[in-house]
């Protein structure tokens, strides 16, 4: 399988910005959809349940009839409805070409405030004594530094000697799994964390942390200096939302299966698969190509579910009013 893509698709993913192109200068179409086929049928989780010679006799013209954008468009979108690749996405000249427009999906007010405030940014508090927070939004960037900050952040709260910490991946819509999974490496509790899986279940890859490095099939994709080392009876406090999704939801998964661990919230987004990126010209093709498993060998087809369940109550500028951190805090005092 190509690599898993670092950056993952969901709202938070940065676009391709081409200006749209002129009727009167469209590029042949045709072999775009052919090309993506191709790869559709060789590298998505769910080729094995689609019939392919239909859905090339459906979408490909066996004639040089210029494709309008508009056909091209709707053809694309049975290439993902037949594989039921909600997940994946063909961006084509600024426009994001996927399964359905999730026109139904409604986030909550408080969410959608705090998404409108601007850009979430990782954020490290004490909440009192013996007690941390820290929120982990996502991010398209994987580079080394981004990964690094994040590490810095949970280290400033000086780590060894906290009882427990709330780790908030609520606004945490999707992008790079670089960031999560090497930014806080030492608080999984082993190295093993999860692996990537076929259609039925069977493993693909493990995805480890071994001293800040984050490997994937044994192969490490990123580093970082751990700057600081846990309690060893450490207790975290996960919480997550309707929004939680792509990556957020793989480091959810990440976390299921350690000791001394809760969730809290509402069930996420439900994208849980994992993408293989693909530059098909000047445009950038993404299908999902793998499902998460969480240590254990659970599969995530597709929600991370809470332990508790607390839909309202959140308040992200000032946490001593919000509902489910105040939960995580009586949950990390108990004996």
């Amino acid at each position: 399988m190509r690599k898993a893509i670092a950056t993952l698709f969901f709202m938070f993913v940065s676009l391709l910005s081409y200006a749209q192109v002129r009727e009167g200068n469209a590029e042949n179409l045709q072999p775009l959809l052919q090309d993506v086929l191709i790869k559709a049928k060789q590298y998505s989780v769910y080729s094995s349940r689609v019939d392919w010679t239909a859905l090339e006799a459906e979408v490909l013209q066996r004639n040089n009839t210029i494709l309008s954008t508009d056909d091209f468009v709707r053809k694309m979108k049975l290439i993902f409805q037949a594989m039921g690749d909600t997940h994946g996405a063909f961006y084509f000249n600024g426009r994001r070409i996927r399964y359905g427009n999730n026109s139904e999906f409604k986030v909550r007010p408080s969410l959608l405030k705090a998404l409108e405030a601007g850009k979430p940014e990782v954020k490290a508090v004490i909440l009192e004594s013996g007690y941390g927070y820290i929120s982990v939004p996502g991010t398209s960037n994987y580079d080394q530094r981004t990964c690094q900050q994040l590490q810095d952040s949970l280290c400033s709260l000086e780590l060894k000697d906290l009882k427990g910490i709330v780790i908030d991946l609520r606004l945490n819509e999707g992008g790079s799994v670089y960031p999560g999974f090497s930014g806080l490496n030492q608080l999984f509790g082993s190295e093993l964390v999860a692996y990537s899986a076929n259609l039925d279940g069977s493993p693909q890859s493990a995805w480890s942390v071994r001293k800040g490095a984050f490997l994937q099939g044994g192969r490490q994709a990123v580093v970082v200096k751990n700057g600081c080392k846990p309690n060893k009876d450490l207790k975290i406090a996960i919480l997550l939302s309707q929004i939680t999704a792509s990556s957020g939801e793989m480091l959810a998964v990440a976390f299921k299966g350690r000791e001394k661990t809760i969730f809290i919230g509402e069930k996420t987004a439900g994208f849980t698969t994992i993408n293989s990126e693909f530059r098909i010209g000047k445009h950038y093709l993404g299908i999902a190509s793998g499902f998460i498993t969480d240590r254990k060998g659970r599969v995530y087809f597709d929600h991370v579910e809470p332990d508790v369940e607390i839909i309202e109550g959140d308040n992200f500028t000032d946490l001593r009013e919000d509902s489910k951190v105040q939960a995580a805090l009586q949950w990390l005092k108990e004996e």
